[in-house]
Parts: C-alpha cells; structure tokens; sequence
C-alpha cells in the first residue's frame, strides 16, 4: 500500500514540475513543440531549426518563434524567386539561341516585300503568300486568290471564326477558298496578320484594275476577244466551264505574273459601293458567269455578310 501510495506520489510531483517548467508553446500552424529541437512547418515541410527555451515565458517564447519562423521563410522564399529568375534566364538564352540557330526566323526576315524580288522575299517566311508588287505603284497584291489550303490551315491555327467554308464538293487544296464573305475575308486577314507580324488587307478597287489589267487597255489582259481556255468562264472555253472552279494557275498570267484576275472565282476588295460600306465592291467574274462579267471595268457589290460559290478574295499589302 506504502509503495502505491510512493509511486502517485512521485507522479504528481513529475506533472506539476513538467507544467511549471516546459511551459508547451504553439506555433503558425498549430503544431505543439515540447522539446528543445521541436519541428515547425515551413512552407509545408518541416525543419527542426528551432529551439524552445525552457525558461522563457510562453507567450514571448510565442512571438519569438514566429518571428524565426518568418526569417526563414523569407529567406526560403527569396531562395525561390532567385532560383526562378536563374530558370527564366536560363530558359531565355536558350531561345535566343534558337533563334540565333535558325530555327524560328527573325522579324527581319519579314520585312515589307519591294521590288521584283517580291517572290523572293515571301520564301523567307514559309506562311507568308507570295506577293509580287506593282510596278509604280506602293502596294503588292497576291500572285494567286487564297486557297482552300491556306484557308484551312487559318481554320485549323484557330483563326476565321472556326469556319470551315465548304467547297461544294469539287476539292479543296489549291482551289480557290469559295463561300467566303467579306467578313470571313477580314477574319482570315487578321490571323494571318498576326501569324506573320505583316499587315494584309484586301485590295481597293481602284487597285485591283490596275492589277489585273497590268499596263494593257484592251477587254481582258490578253486582248479584246475572250479568245480559247484563256480563263475558266462560262464560255471561255476551259475544261471547268459552267462546271466549278479551276485549281489556281491553271491559265497563263497576264504581264505582271498574276494569276486568275479575270475568271474563275470574284474577289472581294475593301471599297465601299458608292459611299455605302456595309456594301462592298468585288471584281473579275467567275466560272458560272458570261465573258464580259471579266472585264477589268465590271464591278458588282454585295452585303459584306453574302457567301456564294463564285466568290473569293487575294490579298494586298501597302509598300513603303
């Protein structure tokens, strides 16, 4: 009985000394440290870099705590941000590199096209089309009208509205892109804009007939008569007649090497029809249309909102 009575004796004389010295202390995060090399969470993890002193108050030993916790977060946390620029630059160089190297191309490559070189000029940049300039004037205009290649790659990049325009069952590639509005055109011209750092547009009208008629004065840049398989109308005397469109550059140029500015597909250009914009000008006839809807003095217009299967567009672009 002695020796029970001894051993609740020595107890709570261990619990009241145990309370009166160790005074237990919380820290950020509520973890309770009641040894001298106690555990703290730091940014998840923990670290025994603090110790309790037996003898200090609670409520300082508190505050102290918390203010060593907050050191070494700092710290940790510059460590972080100076790892992270030391990445950043790292990651920075190594692009420049690749640039340097070759393998993406430099804004320089992609100056405005001049001069005859035009073609030469549109390789530097691979989703660049090929422009070729018009001799006295400041602006270049497309080699051939945009094609359903070049429209679905715009698609297919998450440019034009996600449209895919149909083609009426007579192929895609490199036909001419059909059922495009006006709007859809100024969709595709914004992507590839902003794709190729360059600033497409559509061609005025007045732009246009210089184009197409390419220093001559007759009907059609080859002469007065529409003549045989000079371009694809109906009754121009193609295989495509009256049929559908005709893959583009299927007929010879006219002088400034531009092709299928008279027949095969309309294009849109960015007049307005007599002051009115929500009306806009296009040119050249088409496959399903009469000889003389070719001619560089013919203009119609429509809604900006109006797609038909007759109807495409080419780019310009104003020279310095």
């Amino acid at each position: 009985m002695k020796s029970v009575c001894y051993i609740c004796l020595l107890a709570l004389i261990f619990t009241v000394s145990a309370e009166a010295s160790a005074s237990a202390f919380t820290v950020s995060g509520g973890r309770e440290a009641n040894t001298l090399n106690a555990e703290m969470p730091i940014n998840g993890k923990f670290s025994n870099k603090f110790k309790s002193d037996m003898g200090m108050p609670a409520e300082i030993a508190k505050l102290e705590a918390s203010a060593k916790i907050n050191a070494i977060n700092g710290e940790m946390l510059e460590e972080e941000l100076a790892m992270g620029d030391s990445l950043f630059q790292k990651a920075e160089a190594q692009r420049l590199a690749q640039l340097d190297g070759g393998s993406k191309r430099h804004d320089s490559e992609r100056l405005p096209i001049e001069g005859k070189k035009q073609g030469e000029e549109n390789k530097a940049c691979s989703d660049c089309p090929e422009l070729i300039s018009i001799p006295g004037n400041k602006f270049a205009i497309g080699k051939f009208a945009v094609t359903f290649d070049e429209w679905d790659a715009c698609v297919a990049g998450g440019g034009c509205g996600g449209y895919q325009s149909p083609d009426n069952g007579w192929g895609r590639g490199n036909r001419p892109v059909i059922n495009v509005s006006w709007n859809d055109a100024q969709t595709y011209i914004q992507w590839l804009s902003h794709k190729t750092g360059k600033n497409y547009r559509l061609p005025s009208e007045e732009e246009w007939e210089i184009a197409a008629r390419a220093g001559t004065t007759t009907e059609y840049y080859w002469g007065n008569d529409v003549g045989y398989n000079n371009a694809n109308c109906d009754g121009c005397g193609s295989e495509w007649d009256n049929r559908k469109t005709a893959p583009v550059g299927s007929f010879k140029p006219n002088a400034f090497g531009l092709y299928d500015m008279m027949g095969n597909v309309w294009q849109w250009t960015d007049s307005c029809w007599q002051g009115n914009c929500v009306k806009r000008v296009f040119c050249g006839g088409s496959w399903n249309h009469r000889p003389q809807d070719m001619r560089a003095t013919t203009h119609n217009w429509f809604d900006t909102t109006k797609r038909m299967r007759y109807l495409g567009f080419r780019l310009a672009m104003t020279l310095p």
